[in-house]
């Protein structure tokens, strides 16, 4: 080493080196999870409001028509104007008769553009979600097979990480995302929330209400197992959902009780 300077200079690139890496090492898949759900959520936030917009639009030239979503977006970039549409369509005869404003080439062009671009909206949400399911199929596979892809990330996004759902008790784990419903029971203004962003799992959105609050409850002590066997050891083991299923379904059908 000739110089002290070039001494120093070479510890810091050292030192600078090795807090980068210890960065690159703190990334944890979660993080990615979290985001992955979060721009799913925010795609299909501008989903809504791009196809809302192209359907007030579109209405104008063809009220007839009752399409929505994607299928009124591909109708569009197929055909553009409802002069176009073949006489083989079903809607041929509505757009033969309808009664909208006629529309400009330019007009056209910019209505086929946004449909274009919904569509690939579309495509881009559905490549979101199919990465969505593998990362959480390996990142947490027993949460993955007893919630599904979607309230998995959910669920890890609002606790903050898989280490913190791990953390909490079942009973926290029920309410998680029914904040507002919480805080309007400790006011005195509610009863207590039987759940909180669990309830978008089947069993318990697809069941009568008052079987709700019990299959809550079980759920979201599966779900409490399934974090902490995801985060220290991260093994599928099957009988966590099979177990549920089976008190699920002594929840709905409880054997009768002779008298």
């Amino acid at each position: 080493m000739e110089s002290r300077e070039e001494y120093y200079g070479l510890l810091r690139a050292v030192m600078l080196e090795a807090s980068r890496e210890k960065i690159r090492r703190g990334w944890k898949k979660d993080v990615q999870v979290i985001h992955t759900a979060s721009t799913i959520d925010e795609l299909g936030e501008s989903i809504n409001l791009l196809q809302e917009r192209l359907k007030n639009v579109f209405t104008t030239h063809f009220p007839e028509q009752n399409l929505h979503g994607r299928e009124l977006a591909e109708l569009i970039i197929t055909y553009g104007r409802r002069s176009r549409i073949p006489d083989t369509h079903p809607l041929y005869g509505s757009a033969r008769d309808s009664i909208g404003m006629q529309i400009t080439d330019e007009e056209e062009s910019l209505m086929r553009e946004l449909a274009e671009n919904i569509v690939s909206l579309y495509k881009l949400r559905h490549n979101y979600e199919e990465y969505l399911e593998r990362t959480i199929a390996e990142f947490a596979p027993n949460l993955a097979d007893l919630a599904g892809a979607k309230l998995t990330a959910r669920l890890i996004s609002l606790a903050g990480s898989l280490e913190r759902l791990a953390q909490q008790p079942a009973s926290r784990i029920q309410v998680i995302g029914a904040k507002k419903a919480l805080f309007r029971h400790l006011e005195g203004r509610a009863p207590p929330p039987k759940h909180g962003i669990i309830y978008q799992h089947p069993a318990i959105k697809k069941t009568p209400p008052r079987l709700r609050g019990k299959i809550a409850r079980r759920l979201a002590a599966k779900i409490a197992m399934a974090s902490r066997i995801d985060l220290y050891s991260g093994t599928l083991n099957p009988d966590l959902k099979d177990g549920f299923e089976r008190e699920m379904a002594k929840i709905k059908n409880p054997i009768p009780i002779d008298l």
